[in-house]
């Protein structure tokens, strides 16, 4: 299932992005479009006693929603300029970075099946670049 629904949403953006023809515009109006649904929700379950947590973490709040902002508007761009599976197969090794700090920051075991969970990734990544 997660699998099927990354592969959704990320077709429904590239398409999305090119048919726009802007992808400043679509991933701009798409970032706006979230952050309503999502306040008014808090909001009626949790009322404004549900903002007060939030408030003492503002400044990395902002920070972390800059980042991610600007993390999904280089794919969207990038989806625009290239092949759509290459950028969404690119975009899924973060599970690398992931695993690299998991082992070099928490001091998690290297095990076999993290090594060759890593190679089979980059492998894969290698064989999309040379074959598209």
């Amino acid at each position: 299932m997660t699998a099927a629904t990354i592969s959704a949403y990320t077709v429904v953006d590239g398409v999305g992005a090119r048919v726009a023809g802007d992808a400043n515009a679509y991933a701009a109006a798409l970032f706006s479009v979230d952050a309503y649904p999502m306040l008014a929700l808090c909001l009626w379950r949790k009322g404004l006693a549900g903002l007060k947590p939030a408030l003492g973490f503002l400044l990395p709040g902002f920070a972390g929603g800059a980042m991610s902002l600007a993390a999904y508007w280089i794919v969207i761009w990038a989806m625009t300029v290239a092949p759509i599976a290459l950028v969404a197969a690119t975009r899924e090794t973060s599970v690398l970075f992931a695993g690299l700090i998991a082992v070099v920051v928490l001091k998690e075991p290297v095990t076999p099946v993290r090594v060759i969970s890593a190679m089979v990734i980059v492998a894969g990544l290698a064989v999309m670049r040379l074959w598209s």
